[in-house]
């Protein structure tokens, strides 16, 4: 009875091990230990041509299959290109675009934020909020396609899919009321207008949109390493590089004072951003810190 017992107890052992049993060293010959799961991120799935990555203060070359982050920086030159944070998250831009990740996870709880300082952009998000904001308009919607254009002053916006709200920024950043827009409705900023004007597309809107904007987004199939793909380095940003960037009044721009300090131990990126933006209310405690008076009272 007791050998009995003895043989019981250490049989429930061996399977209490084999469950929890890491692979390597002490593992059953011939078991294969289940590779880890990678974290799911946003990827670049379609670049034509290399797009100019922008990630803190340095630049790279990124291409198909390079991970996305917050806060980068993407500018496209010649062709447009795509970003997915999977089949619910899918961000296409035209040629000659420049716009900053504010957020593009994958949870499907999370808003696509996305920040337009140039060309266009057109954003698929299927049962989560996004924002789109360029430096005149901010779009936001629930759920849905929109197609926005930045540049020249004629900021605006196309529903193609799901009621979106349109309302004007003004020259600080802030946003005015906003404006209900019906899917396919277009609505653009007018220099005399509080609000944003809608109506259809104008036929100059249309003809400058890219031609992939005409069709649903969708993921682009096996992407080769998706994700894995390293961004090629080039080197630190230079002033010309982020000029337009900081500048802007963009929400990113409270964060840039921050992300691009360490720059300014170059000597040449510190003398143009000061002759740029030396006096302007988020540099000049930087450059051009106050001194505490050394002085005595007594």
């Amino acid at each position: 009875m007791r050998n009995r017992i003895l043989f019981a107890c250490l049989m429930l052992a061996a399977v209490v091990v084999r469950a929890g049993e890491p692979a390597g060293e002490g593992a059953p010959a011939g078991r294969v230990r289940a590779a880890p799961q990678t974290a799911p991120r946003a990827v670049l799935t379609l670049a034509d041509q290399p797009l100019r990555l922008i990630r803190g203060a340095t630049v790279y070359k990124a291409g198909s299959g390079v991970a996305v982050q917050k806060d980068d920086i993407l500018e496209t030159g010649d062709a447009g290109a795509q970003v997915e944070a999977g089949a619910d998250a899918i961000v296409a831009l035209g040629p000659h675009s420049r716009v900053l990740v504010a957020d593009l996870a994958p949870a499907a709880t999370s808003a696509v934020e996305m920040e337009l300082l140039q060309g266009w952009i057109k954003v698929y998000a299927k049962g989560r909020r996004a924002v789109v904001v360029t430096p005149a308009l901010q779009v936001a919607l629930a759920s849905g396609s929109t197609i926005v254009h930045a540049g020249g002053g004629q900021d605006a916006v196309f529903a193609e899919e799901g009621e979106q709200q349109v309302a004007r920024v003004d020259e600080k950043g802030k946003a005015g009321a906003a404006l209900k827009l019906p899917a396919e409705q277009y609505a653009g900023v007018d220099a005399g207008k509080p609000q944003p004007v809608a109506g259809r597309p104008p036929r100059a809107f249309v003809g400058a949109m890219p031609a992939p904007f005409r069709d649903h987004l969708a993921q682009v199939p096996a992407v080769k390493n998706a994700g894995k793909v390293p961004p090629s380095k080039e080197g630190e940003a230079d002033f010309a590089d982020v000029d337009d960037w900081l500048a802007s009044t963009l929400p990113a721009r409270r964060r840039f004072v921050a992300r691009f300090r360490p720059r300014l131990s170059d000597p040449d990126f510190r003398k143009q951003l000061d002759r740029a933006l030396g006096q302007s209310p988020d540099w000049k405690p930087v450059l051009h810190p106050v001194r505490p008076s050394s002085g005595s009272l007594f």
